[in-house]
């Protein structure tokens, strides 16, 4: 009798044994046939006659010119997307269009309808263009763009990678998504190689259309600041957002406040009450020279410049600086200003040159200072950290 379950007992551990390595065969197979599907595709694309691939970069170009936008300005043009939606359509009506650049431009629709929040427009053109040439880049890319979240995107690219690493659409996407992430440092490397990639594919437009993408990121990843609570980085400067942004990335406006945390109103008091925003020939504001920056409601360089000279003299505590430039000036015969845009007798003739003097603040084309130009939230943070 002990034998007889013995031996039961050794069929019943050998059945289950069998049904976990069949099991784990199944899962093997499975997930090797889905990767080996991905790959198919990334290489089932052929490559392009040179007038197809003319056909395909007019719509290429005027993608890219719209999302590059998107990203430096975080605003969608409408009119631009909604002309290439027409014109995608339109071209989608043509008979006989060669399939590749069907699939092709029917991805392009469907990224810029995951640019506008429209999923399921994005999906519909997902699954036709993936039925016409599923290893076409931008069907690729419109497959990355439609993952739930932005680390499912990452991953997606990467398994792509995994496959085609010369695939400069795709590692594009991922410095993307890496620089939503704050990883300022892997973006900017995945950028650069994808940038090297499309030159050598002799593709300049995507250089030209994300180099201005490319140089903020690089902003980021040099200054070492933390930009965790910063908000949207491309949005225009306020006076209210200036003074929240000194207060919570350096020390400077501490002996003005006590230390105590203030909220943005309680801020502009302290900051007005210790004449931050007067000019540096108005000191005490008996000529009201802040009202340049209180009755603002965007900050302009000029305005930036007075607000961190102001800064910077408090922090070398020696007011005599305030008025260092135009003081040498004054002593000067004939003298003209070294800046093409800004007079002698500018209110902030001192601190525009203080602020270029000190490489807080720059000569955008090495001639003018360009007043008048408003400041994005950016600029402000490399300024201070600069100044720090």
């Amino acid at each position: 009798m002990k034998k007889f379950f013995t031996k039961m007992n050794s069929k019943r551990i050998l059945t289950a044994f069998s049904a976990i390595a069949f099991s784990s065969f199944f899962l093997a197979v499975f997930f090797s046939s889905c990767a080996s599907t991905l790959q198919q595709d990334v290489f089932q694309s052929s490559d392009l006659n040179k007038e197809l691939a003319d056909q395909i970069a007019i719509f290429e170009d005027r993608f890219i010119a719209i999302d590059s936008t998107y990203l430096v300005k975080n605003k969608l043009d409408s009119d631009k997307t909604s002309e290439l939606h027409k014109d995608i359509a339109t071209q989608l009506e043509k008979s006989h269009l060669e399939p590749v650049i069907s699939a092709h431009i029917t991805a392009i629709d469907g990224i810029l309808y995951t640019l506008e929040g429209k999923t399921k427009k994005a999906e519909e053109c997902y699954t036709k263009a993936k039925s016409i040439q599923a290893g076409d880049t931008y069907v690729l890319l419109l497959s990355t763009k439609l993952q739930k979240n932005n680390d499912e995107r990452l991953n997606k690219a990467n398994e792509i990678l995994s496959f085609d690493d010369d695939n400069a659409i795709i590692l594009l996407e991922k410095g993307k998504l890496l620089y939503a992430q704050k990883k300022y440092d892997k973006a900017i490397a995945a950028i650069d190689e994808a940038f090297l990639i499309f030159d050598n594919q002799h593709r300049p437009s995507y250089r030209t259309a994300y180099r201005e993408f490319r140089d903020s990121v690089w902003k980021l990843y040099s200054s070492g600041m933390d930009y965790s609570d910063t908000g949207d980085l491309s949005s225009i400067l306020t006076k209210e957002s200036m003074v929240q942004l000194t207060a919570s990335n350096t020390a400077l406006l501490e002996e003005i406040t006590a230390g105590a945390k203030l909220n943005a109103a309680g801020l502009l008091k302290k900051v007005n009450s210790a004449n931050m925003f007067c000019s540096a020939t108005d000191t005490n504001n008996a000529k009201n020279s802040a009202d340049l920056i209180n009755s603002s409601k965007q900050i302009t360089r000029k305005m930036c410049a007075r607000y961190l000279w102001n800064l910077y003299v408090q922090s070398k505590g020696n007011p005599k600086l305030l008025t260092k430039y135009s003081t040498r000036y004054k002593k000067l015969a004939n003298a003209k200003s070294p800046v093409a845009d800004i007079k002698l007798d500018d209110p902030d003739f001192d601190a525009i040159l203080g602020t270029v003097e000190n490489e807080i603040m720059s000569l955008p084309d090495g001639k003018n200072f360009k007043p008048n130009d408003p400041v994005s939230v950016l600029d402000f943070l490399n300024y201070l950290n600069a100044l720090k």
